[in-house]
């Protein structure tokens, strides 16, 4: 009778009930400046903030696994999605709503489909240094764009130079009491978060809210000071906005784009909240739940969404055990929408950008690039070509660029795979590299091993090496290929072989190889190379290096 209920509710506690609906209510406060800022990103009415909340809330709770990640509006989805909107359409148009909740309904069917086929492991090619770069300055850029709203200005663009020129475009139009309300709000903000108590602070937006509100109000700055405007009270209804087929297909490549970066972030907090649990994250539930979730909110008016970190951060410090917390969110975002949108029209968007600026600032890090810089420099370059095209050319060049460096550097480093000479260790069976420790070696053979798979992209290389070695050594007679790092074989990689045996059969040296493991075995065997290399395929280097030893002198 109850097997259609999620299996939290199904084992529901009475002990969790005070943490979640404490956590769901301290959300709550959160969301809603939250939401109504990061509509502001993108160029949308503020109420649609709202919107896209609200749906989310609920649908993860019946689909989603994580005990308490909080699904909705992000400050880097929404600058994502404004990157991609501004070029279609007028922002605040109906055209530009419309392709908002395509964009979300496009990038959640996309996201059902990945976690129906169980393609979760696409977002492995965001390379941490990529997306962190990605982060960061996503994080500067909407800082950056919260300059306008904080002076009292219209600004737009998603990119540095434009988001720089709106601003000086519109210097003239400069709101002295704009920039007070924002600095105010922002002293606030910053000062809550560094001395009041942590469940305080989290209220901190939502006084901030409350008091610019009061502001407005009872000094009459609706007319001196840019505000929300008018916000229409009621639950957001279903529809499902009409567009030509050619405007759909301008979305399909940003949609995937914005699929993908959603699910890494959602992913990302879902294995975070997870690890103090010892929970167990089902990647390609999570890709479904946050399909849906899109689904949900661009069906009834919103735009993309995604698991938010500090959200969720908040939900589980805040005592939430089980998705009910999001339901009672849920529930608080609803009250707000039947009751207080005459209340929010009032609101002054230099409060909202005073929000945003403080909630996104502390994602703007380069931890990342100088542990890249220290690991693989290749990574580092990654991380700074991110970083540079996301800011001068927006979000969707940038993070192309990261991608196609980062399989780059991996395709380069590939194809120079290293390869070492190897000898034992005297006393031992243990083989290592001949340039780093003090080994032996038998006259006449050569260990080299190869520390990499083979493929077209190497063949040639690791052929070329061999015979550059041979040739420094003429007196070689074997040559022992150890393949106990190389985990694949290709078509290309299997004619080097036979190609490198029979040109060393001319010269007289014998090639054998060591090591070989189970799945590259079995390619070889496929391709007839096991039988040609019976007697010279040895199940490892010492077995090797024994039968390639001249036998011992017992004369006396």
């Amino acid at each position: 009778m109850t097997a259609w209920l999620p299996g939290w509710l199904r084992h529901y506690r009475r002990a969790w009930l005070h943490g979640d609906v404490v956590a769901g209510v301290v959300v709550t406060l959160l969301l809603v400046p939250q939401g109504l800022a990061y509509a502001l990103v993108i160029g949308l009415p503020p109420v649609t903030g709202l919107y896209a909340s609200l749906p989310p809330l609920l649908l993860y709770g019946l689909i989603g696994r994580s005990h308490a990640q909080s699904v909705g509006p992000m400050a880097l989805t929404s600058l994502l999605a404004a990157a991609t909107l501004s070029r279609l359409a007028a922002p605040g148009s109906a055209e530009y709503l419309a392709l908002a909740v395509w964009l979300a309904l496009l990038s959640g069917a996309m996201l059902v489909a990945l976690g129906v086929a169980r393609l979760g492991f696409l977002a492995d090619f965001l390379s941490a240094p990529v997306l962190a770069a990605f982060t960061a300055a996503s994080a500067l850029l909407i800082v950056l764009a919260q300059l306008a709203p904080l002076l009292g200005l219209h600004g737009g663009g998603a990119a540095l130079p434009a988001l720089l020129a709106a601003v000086l475009d519109g210097w003239q139009g400069f709101n002295p009491l704009a920039l007070g309300v924002g600095a105010l709000t922002l002293l606030w903000l910053v000062g809550a978060r560094r001395l009041l108590p942590p469940t305080l602070a989290r209220a901190a937006p939502v006084l901030a809210v409350l008091l610019g509100i009061v502001a407005v109000r009872e000094a009459g700055w609706a007319t001196r000071l840019p505000v929300v405007g008018a916000v229409p009270a009621g639950l957001p209804a279903f529809a499902l906005p009409r567009l030509p087929w050619e405007r759909l297909a301008e979305l399909m490549l940003p949609a995937f784009f914005m699929a993908l970066i959603n699910y890494v972030q959602s992913l990302s907090v879902a294995q975070l909240l997870a690890e103090p649990r010892h929970e167990r994250v089902e990647p390609d539930r999570e890709l479904l739940a946050l399909g849906v979730c899109n689904l949900g909110a661009g069906l009834f008016g919103g735009f993309p969404v995604t698991g938010g970190l500090s959200r969720s951060l908040v939900n589980a410090a805040a005592g939430a055990h089980s998705p009910l917390a999001s339901w009672i969110s849920a529930g608080g975002i609803a009250l707000v929408l039947l009751f207080a949108g005459a209340a929010l029209a009032s609101l002054p968007l230099a409060v909202l950008a005073a929000t945003i600026v403080v909630a996104v600032y502390p994602s703007i890090g380069f931890g990342a690039l100088r542990q890249a810089w220290r690991a693989d420099r290749a990574d580092a370059v990654a991380f700074v070509l991110t970083f540079v095209l996301v800011l001068l050319l927006g979000v969707e060049s940038g993070i192309v660029a990261g991608v196609l460096v980062s399989l780059g550097a991996w395709l380069w480093r590939s194809s120079r795979p290293h390869m070492a000479e190897v000898g034992r260790l005297p006393g031992t069976q243990h083989y290592r590299n001949v340039t780093r420790f003090a080994t032996e070696t038998l006259p006449g053979v050569l260990f080299l091993r190869v520390d990499e798979s083979l493929y077209f992209g190497n063949a040639r290389l690791v052929r070329d090496t061999v015979l550059d070695r041979l040739a420094e050594r003429p007196q070689l007679t074997t040559l022992v290929l150890i393949m106990s790092a190389v985990n694949r074989l290709d078509a290309s990689a299997v004619t080097m072989l036979q190609w490198l045996d029979d040109s060393l059969a001319l010269r007289g040296v014998t090639l054998a190889l060591a090591e070989v493991k189970g799945p590259v075995g079995t390619v070889l065997a496929r391709a007839g190379l096991l039988e040609r290399f019976a007697g010279r395929h040895f199940l490892s280097t010492d077995q090797a290096w024994r039968h390639y030893a001249p036998a011992p002198d017992f004369h006396i």
